[in-house]
């Protein structure tokens, strides 16, 4: 059986003993990232078509593919469990609504960190002299774990995000580590100058991108 991707057009071959019978499965294209629905009885014929090998649990007396079968085109090509079929990129005014419920999140935070810290700076050193440096590298710092810690957990998101029910995912819609989510987080820098330009982008792109999420290869999707 051969199928196509609709976004990229790029085809694939697939064994019909690889598939469920009367069942239709979902896939993602390991070029472009976008879902594709499969039903056997929905075939495109290509001679050309690069040929594939479906990775899936074999349930008790259904039947075995052959070992070529198994090994063609091993890891090209997944599926996806239906609770993490694409719902959309993530919009603007959505993403801004996290945004600010963030903000809110680490200004308290930021303020209970940054009073211990200071009370501590103080006592130990009898002054008030640089606290306010230490103050603002501290909130850096808080600013950093949060984001990146939070978005390359297995929730994808922060607790902004988590409300509006949106996350973060790499451009085949798996989860980012935490060097990526710490690129996409510094990365928001550049965003912000001139006059918050790469924020604005979102709601502009194709992919709801802003220019963070282009450099660090991010997107924001809708995950309800």
């Amino acid at each position: 059986m051969d199928i196509v991707c609709p976004t990229c057009n790029r085809k694939y071959r697939i064994p019909k003993i690889n598939l469920p019978k009367d069942k239709k499965v979902v896939a993602r294209c390991k070029n472009c990232g976008e879902k594709i629905t499969i039903q056997q009885e929905v075939a495109i014929v290509d001679e050309n078509a690069m040929t594939l090998a479906i990775e899936r649990p074999t349930t008790q007396g259904s039947p075995q593919p052959d070992k070529e079968s198994e090994t063609q085109g091993t890891g090209q090509f997944q599926f996806i469990q239906q609770a993490d079929e694409f719902r959309g990129y993530a919009g603007f005014w959505k993403r801004l609504a996290a945004a600010i419920i963030d903000m809110v999140t680490l200004a308290i935070v930021g303020a209970f960190v940054g009073g211990f810290v200071g009370g501590l700076y103080g006592a130990l050193t009898g002054t008030a002299a640089g606290s306010h440096v230490l103050g603002r590298a501290v909130g850096i710092l808080v600013g950093w774990m949060y984001y990146a810690i939070m978005e390359s957990s297995q929730t994808q998101a922060t607790l902004g995000k988590m409300a509006v029910g949106i996350k973060v995912t790499d451009a085949s819609g798996e989860s980012v580590s935490f060097a990526r989510a710490t690129a996409r987080h510094f990365a928001k820098i550049l965003s912000a100058i001139p006059l918050a330009m790469g924020y604005i982008a979102v709601a502009f792109t194709k992919k709801k991108q802003g220019l963070h999420d282009m450099l660090a290869g991010c997107v924001v999707v809708n995950s309800r």
